[in-house]
């Protein structure tokens, strides 16, 4: 690689405007998820379907022996940096075993990036490294907060539906940590146009990513929700009285007219 700085510097670099937009949509949405079990669940469900799109099309480069994902083979399986089966059994704890019809139909958006993760698997295996990258490391880096967040804002039980979040051979921040590191050493054998490609694939994966955000349908009830639950409550106070102040004098303007 021709540029002095490393591979992550470079993806982190380039993503910046677009990991930020992608931080806005996610806690704006979290704010009324969170107000409910079952719609949380169902918003879970969506980034089910990513993570185990992309850990099907890693297993397929590896089956297909691109030397590029073998380099990062310890990472793949469940024990490691996988998250399919957690998600599926935080889905299975919060909607129980019919939790793939409560969730209902897929978005155009989450189609999309399944097919295109497929794409990549039969044509250019290394490019899903970058997705991994983006969506492995999101996971180990923000899991922990975001555990900790649905856990008091549902009132979850220890053991249940947080286990995305949850890394138990080693800690998300070892992870973490190795991954980068490998994901480092590797791009230092790499030519500017294949970081370039790379570079491209991990904005792609935010792409993708916020327009699933997107599709997902919050009810206006539920906003409603978040926005008292986060809103202190003098402020609420003083918007209350402000509302009764204009009701008073709209009743008294709407009587002055009338005379």
């Amino acid at each position: 690689m021709a540029d002095s700085e490393t591979l992550s510097k470079r993806f982190n670099k380039a993503g910046k405007s677009i990991h930020s937009l992608s931080d806005s949509l996610v806690n704006a949405k979290l704010i009324a998820l969170l107000t409910d079990k079952q719609l949380y669940a169902k918003a879970l469900s969506r980034f089910y379907y990513v993570f185990a799109s992309l850990e099907r099309a890693l297993d397929e480069g590896l089956k297909s022996g691109d030397k590029d994902v073998e380099i990062f083979k310890s990472f793949f399986n469940k024990r490691s940096i996988y998250r399919t089966a957690a998600f599926r059994a935080d889905l299975e704890n919060l909607l129980g075993a019919d939790w793939e019809v409560a969730c209902g139909h897929k978005s155009t958006p989450l189609k999309e990036y399944e097919h295109h993760l497929a794409l990549l698997a039969a044509t250019k295996p290394r490019l899903l490294l970058a997705h991994s990258y983006t969506q492995h490391l999101a996971i180990t880096a923000g899991g922990q907060a975001l555990r900790r967040i649905v856990r008091k804002h549902l009132g979850l039980p220890e053991g249940m539906g947080t286990s995305a979040f949850e890394f138990k051979e080693d800690s998300s921040n070892t992870l973490k940590t190795r991954f980068k590191s490998l994901f480092d050493e590797w791009g230092r054998s790499l030519s500017e146009e294949d970081v370039q490609q790379l570079i491209s694939e991990h904005l792609k994966a935010f792409q993708y990513n916020n327009a699933i955000i997107r599709a997902f349908p919050i009810p206006s009830t539920a906003v409603a929700r978040g926005v008292l639950r986060i809103t202190p409550q003098p402020l609420l106070l003083v918007a209350l009285a402000l509302v009764v102040l204009l009701i008073g004098l709209f009743i008294r303007w709407q009587g002055t007219r009338s005379v």
